[in-house]
């Protein structure tokens, strides 16, 4: 790998087992982390499913069962991949 990997900044929940996360490279990965559901602390319901949240690093995801999915493994395992806006900066 020749660049760092992008940093997470935003994330979603749209379905139990799907995630779709904005990265610092300008897009947008919606993935299904479901073939990572044999890890013992894998959320079990949508319920714990949305109690997601991206580490201080923002390089991964984790639930609050301790799950957590790095962002290249939510780039691996990406369903469709698409080209997000800058967001702008509010003024003051």
């Amino acid at each position: 790998m020749d660049r760092p990997a992008p940093l997470i900044l935003s994330v979603a929940t749209p379905a139990y087992g799907q995630v779709a996360i904005d990265t610092s490279d300008g897009n947008r990965y919606r993935a299904d982390l479901t073939p990572l559901s044999a890890v013992y602390c894998f959320p079990p319901n949508m319920k714990e499913w949305r109690k997601v949240s991206i580490d201080g690093y923002g390089l991964a995801l984790v639930w609050s069962c301790r799950f957590e999915a790095h962002v290249d493994q939510v780039i691996g395992l990406a369903t469709r991949v698409e080209s997000v806006a800058p967001k702008a900066a509010h003024a003051v």
